[in-house]
């Protein structure tokens, strides 16, 4: 019941038995010398009176007295001590919600202490460590060109080329000047002209070496006919341990309209910018039938030298 309810009820009680009869007993003590027909006066007054009043009035009561009639209020709730059993009250004092303190159980204070103990500093602010980066190995652009001679059989070549080789990506390109006898027998020379650019992707680039493939295009300039076609290449270059020799292979095809084949494979020694090569050639070349209706091939292999500059 709310708190004001209570009160007007136990003051509309305590006005109805101060009305009837003046106060002759003690608060908390009954008065045994008053007669017994002022007492059934007086009950009958005040069970009189709460009749007309309702089921709302409650009569006051005594400290630790059971308080009768109140069976039906449901919604009071007397205190009682700690550690002993809750007894019915019917009085109206208001209540006081019990707080349970929640304390940790044994086990995480257990736990925490272990970890505390085996792990000094895992409970201790430790300060953010700064993360630095190392720069990565960058390749440089290297820009390699150089001079190149061939002994081919009976024919003469001379080269001269110029590469351009970044991180990944690169650039080549190269031109070769052939002299041959001419086949009538007769003191003239035929010449021929072989021109290739190419643009290359490194598969794998470091300090010790390089590794390219090569896509582009060629063409083969003849005394009577000119071929132009896709080219394809592939080229490695690797150290040979800590010394200044290299190993180097180059080889180019060019399915179409006529048939090429360019092989080579040698040592080049460096000497700080300065590197010398040599090594084998073999070329094929194969005009398939375009210049007079039959296959004229020429199969030429032979040594090469060359010179050249890197920086």
């Amino acid at each position: 019941m709310p708190a004001s309810k209570a009160v007007l009820c136990a003051a509309l009680a305590v006005c109805a038995l101060l009305g009837t009869s003046p106060a002759q007993a003690r608060f908390g003590k009954r008065d045994t010398s008053s007669s017994s027909s002022s007492s059934r006066s007086t009950s009958r007054q005040a069970s009189s009176s709460q009749e007309s009043r309702g089921a709302r009035a409650h009569p006051a009561s005594a400290i630790d007295q059971p308080h009768e009639g109140s069976h039906g209020n449901r919604r009071t709730h007397p205190a009682s001590a700690v550690g002993r059993e809750r007894t019915p009250r019917g009085d109206d004092a208001p209540r006081r919600r019990a707080m349970r303190v929640r304390r940790p159980p044994p086990g995480a204070i257990v736990a925490g202490a272990v970890i505390g103990a085996t792990h000094p500093g895992f409970a201790a602010a430790r300060p953010a460590q700064r993360v630095v980066r190392e720069p990565e190995d960058t390749v440089p652009l290297l820009v390699r060109m150089g001079v190149q001679g061939d002994l081919l059989g009976d024919a003469g070549a001379m080269g001269l080329f110029m590469a351009m080789d970044g991180r990944h990506l690169g650039l080549d390109a190269r031109i070769t000047g052939m002299s041959l006898p001419a086949m009538d027998g007769s003191d003239a020379t035929d010449r021929i002209t072989l021109l290739s650019a190419h643009a290359s992707a490194a598969l794998w680039a470091g300090e010790r070496g390089r590794l390219r493939l090569e896509g582009g295009v060629a063409s083969a300039h003849a005394p009577d006919i000119l071929f132009v076609g896709p080219s394809f290449a592939a080229s490695v270059e690797a150290c040979i341990g800590p010394s200044p020799v290299d190993l180097e292979a180059r080889i180019q095809a060019v399915p179409f309209p006529h048939r090429q084949v360019d092989a080579q494979a040698g040592l080049a020694v460096h000497v700080g910018s300065l590197h010398l090569r040599g090594g084998w050639r073999a070329l094929y070349l194969n005009d398939a039938g375009h210049t007079t209706g039959e296959k004229q091939i020429e199969r030429l292999t032979g040594p090469y030298l060359g010179l050249g500059l890197t920086f």
